[in-house]
């Protein structure tokens, strides 16, 4: 669970940063956000942890990671992220979702994008539910449409916010704990971004720009820069 060159060597599936457990099941976004390191850096590396991904994982595998990184209930949660979009595997996330829960996990949650539903085609929120995700980490990242389809295109354009809008209102009905991000690109307000979140029932976090990192409870990273994982 060291950085180490030994990460050049075989794909990172679990990592531990601070007192969590972050698993990595693809590489594979539905975003080119312009504020994402490896978008616009080409930078791989969280926390010395190079979380590039030539191939998705099996279950399987990710679990096995999982089991490695020691007993389950130690960690204060366990989390989907890394630097691809975990809902992107989510026959693979539902699994291991309930796995965890089945062998003592304490809060397992997910980081997304929020565009499970518009990309599915359906309503995921309930699967999520069922499989016993605690939590969900929102990346909503603007206050309007058109600001949005700029930071964070994809081949949805604007009706990409309107559907992770959507998808925050059905959380928050189905699931404990939802909390809506947005990253303080310059120029963005955040007192906007927060209105919108609140308005669809959702905590919200002002996530630091250009700093990958663990939030603390008061918004702030608990470690420098590019010291720990992802967290939207």
């Amino acid at each position: 669970m060291t950085p180490s060159a030994d990460h050049e060597k075989s794909p990172v599936l679990a990592y531990a940063l601070g007192d969590a457990l972050y698993l990595n099941v693809t590489s594979a976004c539905t975003l080119a956000c312009v504020f994402c390191p490896k978008i616009r850096d080409g930078h791989w590396e969280v926390g010395g942890y190079d979380l590039r991904l030539e191939a998705n994982p099996r279950a399987d595998e990710v679990w096995a990671a999982a089991l490695a990184a020691g007993r389950l209930d130690r960690w204060s949660e366990v989390v989907f992220t890394g630097l691809g979009e975990p809902t992107r595997r989510l026959e693979v996330v539902l699994d291991l979702a309930r796995r965890l829960k089945a062998a003592g996990a304490r809060r397992v949650r997910v980081d997304t994008d929020g565009l499970a539903n518009l990309r599915e085609g359906r309503d995921v929120v309930p699967a999520l539910a069922a499989a016993g995700i605690d939590a969900l980490s929102v990346s909503l990242n603007a206050a309007d449409p058109a600001v949005y389809a700029r930071l964070c295109p994809s081949r949805f354009g604007e009706r990409a916010y309107e559907a992770v809008k959507d998808f925050l209102r059905a959380a928050v009905q189905a699931l404990p704990d939802v909390s809506a991000s947005a990253v303080a690109v310059p120029g963005l307000s955040e007192e906007a971004c927060r209105a919108v979140a609140q308005s669809l029932g959702a905590r919200f976090r002002w996530r630091p720009y250009d700093r990958l990192g663990r939030l603390d409870v008061d918004g702030e990273p608990s470690a420098p820069p590019r010291g720990e994982a992802t967290e939207r």
